[in-house]
């Protein structure tokens, strides 16, 4: 350990199981947020903020392409090991709710920026959810 920086090596995933790991709260975090979408939709929220619709894709890609990000970031750091992957994965939890005021920057309606903030919130969660687990069960 000493040699390694005080990091454990013990947990070191292959580059598949780094992928599932990012891939799985890509898919939970678009359905979530694609339902938050369904639900503001169906009571009425207008979903338009500065201007910009918000539809299935803008939610899309904008769940997508952060987790995406994070995912890319992941693989470098599975030779750190299971800290490495905690620091990402707290970060990751820190950004989401950090964001989450972003939507009262802007031009919307109220049930909108909480469906947003919801979104942020949600993305945050997931991908510590699930990146915590994966760390969990590989440390058995």
């Amino acid at each position: 350990v000493a040699a390694t920086g005080g990091l454990s090596l013990a947990f070191t995933p292959s580059a598949g199981r780094t992928w599932r790991t990012g891939l799985t709260s890509i898919c939970i975090a678009l359905a979530a947020n694609l339902a938050v979408l369904a639900v503001a939709l169906l009571a009425g929220a207008e979903m338009v903020a500065a201007q910009t619709s918000i539809g299935v894709f803008f939610v899309s890609v904008y769940t997508v392409v952060p987790l995406l990000v994070a995912t890319l970031v992941l693989l470098p750091l599975r030779r750190w090991g299971a800290r490495a992957w905690r620091v990402l994965v707290t970060t990751g939890l820190a950004i989401g709710f950090v964001s989450s005021p972003a939507p009262f920057t802007v031009s919307a309606e109220d049930p909108t920026r909480v469906a947003l903030v919801a979104m942020h919130v949600i993305t945050g969660v997931v991908w510590f959810l699930v990146v915590r687990r994966a760390v969990a069960r590989a440390e058995g």
